[in-house]
Order: C-alpha cells, then sequence, then structure tokens
C-alpha cells in the first residue's frame, strides 16, 4: 500500500471535512449584502459553482481511486480520474479569478483614467499588481505567502490548457524489476509473433503482478514537471481556496 496506515487517516478526516467547509463558505457568499450585480454574479454564479465543483471532482476521484487501493486501475478509471483532475485544476484556477472580480466590482477599482480595469489586470497573483496593492497590509501578506502555490498551479493550468493535459500514470515498475519487465515484454511480442496468445496472456499477467499503482499526477515528462501526489493535492488546493475565501469575506467587510 502506497500510504502509511497514519496517511490513510489523515486524509480520512481531510475528505470528511471537506463538506462541511464547502457548506460553510457557501452560506457565506449567499447571504452577503453586495454592492452590485456584477459582484454578486461573480460570487454566486462563479466562485460557488466553481466550489461546487471542486467538492464533487474530490468525491470522484476519491471514489474512483481511493487512497487504500492496491490493484491497479482500468484504463476507463484512469480516464475518469484524469478528467476530474483537470476539471479541478481549471476550477481551482478561475475560482481565484472569481474572488479578484468580486473585489474589483466591490471596491471599484478603476485605471487611473477612470476606464475599467483590463481583465488581464484582475487576479491574486503576485503579477497582478493593481488589485493586490489595494488590498490591506494584511491580506497582501497573506497572498505574498501563498505565492509558490499560485506558480506551481499556474505552472499546471498553462500545461494543461496549452501544452499537455495532466495525466496519471497507469503504473510504476522499481528499479530492481525493470530488467524482468523488459524480458517478459520482448516474450511477449515473440508469443504474438507465434500466434501463441494464451502464452501472450499468461506473460502479462506475469509482468501485471511487477508493476503497482502510485496516485502521481503530472503533464509533461520533457518538460521535467513536477510529480505530485494528488490524494493529499486536491485536499491541499481545497483547503487553500477555502483558506482564500473567508479571508477575502474578511477583507471585503473592511469595505462597510
Amino acid at each position: 500500500m502506497y500510504f502509511s496506515d497514519n496517511d490513510l487517516e489523515e486524509l480520512r478526516n481531510g475528505y470528511l471535512a471537506v463538506a462541511g467547509k464547502h457548506q460553510q463558505l457557501t452560506e457565506g457568499y449567499l447571504i452577503r449584502a453586495y454592492k452590485g450585480p456584477r459582484a454578486r454574479e461573480y460570487a454566486t454564479q462563479g466562485f460557488l459553482r466553481r466550489l461546487k465543483t471542486l467538492v464533487r471532482c474530490i468525491d470522484r476521484i476519491f471514489q474512483i481511486l481511493p487512497p487504500d487501493r492496491t490493484d491497479l486501475p482500468t484504463s476507463d478509471e484512469l480516464s475518469d480520474a484524469m478528467i476530474n483532475l483537470q476539471a479541478f485544476v481549471f476550477n481551482v484556477f478561475g475560482a481565484t479569478d472569481n474572488l479578484a472580480w468580486i473585489w474589483v466590482q466591490e471596491k471599484g477599482l478603476v485605471s487611473d483614467d477612470g476606464s475599467p480595469i483590463p481583465g488581464t489586470w484582475v487576479g491574486l497573483r503576485e503579477k497582478n499588481k493593481s488589485v493586490r496593492g489595494s488590498f490591506s497590509v494584511e491580506f497582501q501578506e497573506y497572498l505574498k505567502g501563498l505565492n509558490g502555490w499560485f506558480e506551481l498551479l499556474e505552472g499546471f493550468r498553462h500545461a494543461l490548457a496549452h501544452r499537455i493535459p495532466l495525466y496519471i500514470p497507469p503504473y510504476v515498475v522499481s528499479t530492481d524489476d525493470e530488467a524482468a519487465y523488459r524480458e517478459l515484454e520482448d516474450r511477449m511480442a515473440e508469443a504474438i509473433t507465434r500466434h501463441d496468445f494464451a502464452e501472450h496472456e499468461r506473460l502479462s499477467s506475469e509482468q501485471k503482478a511487477l508493476a503497482a499503482f502510485r496516485p502521481h499526477m503530472t503533464h509533461s515528462f520533457e518538460e521535467r514537471a513536477a510529480i505530485i501526489v494528488f490524494h493529499p493535492q486536491l485536499l491541499a488546493d481545497f483547503n487553500t481556496i477555502e483558506e482564500l475565501g473567508q479571508r477575502m469575506l474578511e477583507e471585503l467587510d473592511r469595505l462597510i
């Protein structure tokens, strides 16, 4: 098993906490009195829709590939999990932008000439200096602490949108078993050449016994992209969005 018993307990507790956090944050944005309809739309139809999607993606991934799973997933299971991972990353990224748009509308941020600020300026990342500079010092410091998280998120999001989609390897083979794995691969090819399909199937089963599933996600091997263990990362990203959402509500309260 990939995770220790303590890891599994932590993942279980983290997963069980998601629903309550979702409910509380949803209520905070639904009951808020906004200054204008655009801010309310970004909050209820933007941020909260994405938040619901994040929860559903977590649910599906934990159902399809539970942390205590030891057998190799099927191709369809991997595809379904990857679809949910990709949706999750897109909507984490989008949720942060929704929060920025809520702030822009409620704060009434404009360019120096009084025109609406360009959409490319709106966000919570380090490069979004106009928006970041409009927050309280406390919130600016909090966002500064998330710079590394934003950078990792942006890298995965841009790879997903423009280059290589997120990928879950179907299995891994240990270094000690690599030679045996390749030998079985050669013998399987020879069996196919002889039309000995029964032998091919037997060798294939023997080869699969050398493989193990690991809950890893990445995008480009050529780019040497980070390899992430996705169960804890999903929960960590959700918790970051939840905390960010709660802190944004506090920041919005300062405008009243």
